[in-house]
């Protein structure tokens, strides 16, 4: 089960993604590595877990006043005797996943160039943020409800059933790792993210402060000993080595979130070369660009075929001639993926954007079967599900000489259909295309 290494320093692995789409769970080896900077070593002050504390407060604003913490730090060792032991299981997505696809579509993306395998299911453990939040004095946005199961977690109706006053405000999350990566070499900075504070607050938006993963104690590697747990969003607000929080009515502006994490795209009149050549070459001019849009957060409905592979020759099996292909799907919102249909069509010349461009509206989509829990837990099934949905399905694949494609769609219980062509950034961030596998053969 060993990793493919696409960057040594700072450590960045990658599974295959055939065997990351063999286990509903992903075993704990075979959890993909995102890092900034080095992994804390285990002899840094406050690494070691025993006295690890997490810090909690309220930015001093006048519009804040009304808020007090009783209790501004928290011993892990509390963190795990005083509070409920919450298990959530919950999909960890980088941000770039996927983000060679959308290169090999267009001018290459900057940062690591990631496959379809920078994802994880994972049961994670440890205790609830709202609970935290709860217990440190912090007033119930979503109080006047009588029925909070019934809630939506999607960002604008967090926004429309939470009270007035708690809409504006975010939750900082901030890491015990320092950052390299700062434009500012006038301060130290530290890893750190920012999310809307109601997301933190809701009921069923599942927020953790994980101590645990399958089961397991969380490793240095993937944030021991304590790390943020945000389903539904980008990997990089699942803050790791986590040691504070603070209730802010302001953005996190730190190098995650000033300076990366960012949706850039050129304008109408420039083409994607000439916007990257100048981002790359112009400082001013990308951090102009970077104050215009809003940091990465929710991450939308997608799915992916993990087999077979780009450019494998296929041997069709039974007397039907099938071939057999699987994949995973990703909900949005707390809404799992239901369906998720695949078809088979002739390869053509030209990029994936334009072979899925030039799909016929009748071309015939197959319904695969879905795995969506693990068949060892005894857990009923959730309104709201933030783990990922397995699949699989029997292709016929007719004898010929020619190329063929293959290519899946997703839509999740609450009929969200996968977005078919995503935008091209300069950072390939969140690609959530229909996915392709092209340059397919057929063994007679």
């Amino acid at each position: 089960m060993a990793q493919t290494v696409r960057q040594q320093s700072p450590l960045n692995t990658e599974p295959n993604s055939k065997e990351l789409a063999g286990s509903y769970i992903t075993p704990n080896e075979l959890i993909f590595n995102r890092n900034h900077d080095s992994v804390i070593s285990t002899n840094a002050p406050n690494s070691g877990g025993s006295g690890w504390m997490l810090g909690i407060s309220v930015e001093q604003d006048e519009t804040l006043k009304v808020l007090h913490v009783s209790q501004p730090s928290l011993p892990l060792e509390s963190l795990k005797k005083d509070y409920e032991l919450v298990e959530v299981t919950a999909t960890l997505e980088c941000a770039g996943n996927r983000r060679a696809e959308l290169s090999a579509s267009h001018q290459p993306a900057e940062g690591i160039q990631w496959g379809n395998a920078v994802i994880a299911n994972v049961v994670w453990g440890g205790a609830s943020l709202r609970s935290v939040l709860l217990a440190a004095g912090i007033p119930d946005p979503f109080s006047h409800h009588s029925q909070l199961s019934i809630l939506q977690p999607s960002a604008d109706a967090s926004l429309r059933d939470s009270e007035s006053w708690a809409r504006p405000l975010h939750l900082h999350l901030f890491s015990a790792q320092e950052s390299s990566e700062s434009d500012d070499p006038t301060r130290t900075e530290y890893f750190a993210a920012s999310i809307p504070f109601v997301t933190a607050m809701h009921p069923n938006q599942h927020c953790l402060l994980a101590h645990e993963y399958n089961r397991t104690p969380l490793t240095q590697r993937h944030g021991a000993p304590l790390r943020a747990v945000i389903p539904g969003h980008v990997g990089a607000r699942w803050v790791k080595w986590l040691n504070a929080l603070k209730i802010s009515t302001s953005e996190n502006d730190s190098p995650p979130m000033r300076q990366d994490y960012k949706l850039l795209t050129p304008d109408a009149q420039a083409d994607e070369k000439e916007f990257a050549d100048k981002a790359g070459k112009d400082a001013e001019f990308r951090k102009e660009r970077l104050k215009k849009e809003k940091p990465l957060q929710r991450l939308e409905a997608s799915c992916s075929i993990t087999q077979p592979g780009q450019g494998e020759r296929v041997v069709p099996a039974g007397e039907d001639g099938v071939v057999e292909v699987k994949g995973y799907a990703v909900g949005q919102d707390g809404s799992p993926a239901t369906h998720v249909y695949v078809a088979l069509v002739p390869d053509r010349d030209g990029t994936t954007d334009e072979l899925l461009t030039s799909l016929e509206p009748d071309v015939e989509w197959k319904q695969a079967q879905l795995i969506n829990r693990d068949a060892s837990s005894n857990a009923a099934p959730s309104t709201w599900s933030w783990a990922w949905t397995l699949w699989h399905v029997q292709m016929p694949v007719p004898e010929s000489d020619r190329k063929w494609a293959l290519v899946a769609r997703c839509v999740t219980a609450s009929g969200v259909e996968q977005e078919k062509i995503s935008e091209w950034n300069l950072r390939g961030f969140c690609n959530r295309s229909w996915s392709v596998v092209r340059n397919l053969s057929v063994q007679s």
